[in-house]
């Protein structure tokens, strides 16, 4: 994870054209033109949603992606050690099938691989997640918090990004994986930014 996995002007490295961008093609460009003018349309027109709620519907769908995932990573080093015939169904059943996240998470802190605080996390961005893919029109909108506190404020956000970092660090470290070089939030960023002293140590350590 070097670097973004995103299709763009990326340096190339090899070939006649090494050292020039590799810049993405005309027929791409009309292809996510046409697909940014359709979303659009869908948000402004038939599902009015403002721009602050479009982006934390991505930011919950990518931080319960991330989450899990690292449920499955701890999942799959645990499960496969268990001598337990219905532990060692479970994981084969994530490779093999569908699993809900909150099973997954229900499966983790049953044997004491998550704490109560962390549970606690996984449950919440869940939700939130959810209650974004299920919108419905509505002429008002609706009111979310995170952890009892309003979502769409900076003081959510930062202590949202932050216990999801912690929390993916802890089920890598059980489950024997390197820390990813690219945290939830980039490096630095939290002590340009100013965040509070207490978040800055929990995500530069």
């Amino acid at each position: 994870m070097s670097r973004a996995l995103r299709f763009g002007a990326h340096e190339v490295h090899k070939g006649p054209l090494a050292g020039g961008l590799h810049v993405a093609t005309r027929q791409y460009q009309r292809f996510f033109s046409e697909l940014t003018y359709l979303h659009l349309y869908l948000d402004n027109r038939l599902m009015p949603t403002e721009p602050e709620d479009v982006a934390m519907f991505g930011v919950l769908a990518n931080l319960a992606n991330l989450l899990e995932h690292g449920c499955e990573e701890l999942i799959q080093h645990s499960g496969t050690r268990q001598r337990n015939a219905k532990d060692q169904q479970f994981v084969t059943r994530i490779s093999n099938g569908y699993v809900s996240f909150k099973s997954k998470y229900d499966w983790l802190i049953a044997r004491s691989l998550v704490t109560q605080d962390q549970w606690d996390v996984m449950e919440e961005i869940r939700r939130l997640r959810n209650i974004y893919v299920h919108a419905r029109p509505r002429a008002r909108r609706l009111r979310h918090n995170y952890r009892g506190f309003p979502l769409l404020s900076q003081r959510s956000i930062r202590r949202m990004f932050v216990e999801v970092e912690v929390v993916l660090r802890a089920m890598r470290a059980k489950a024997g994986k390197k820390r990813l070089k690219w945290a939830t939030v980039p490096p630095g960023y939290a002590s340009e930014q100013r965040w509070s002293a207490k978040y800055v140590r929990a995500l530069e350590i």
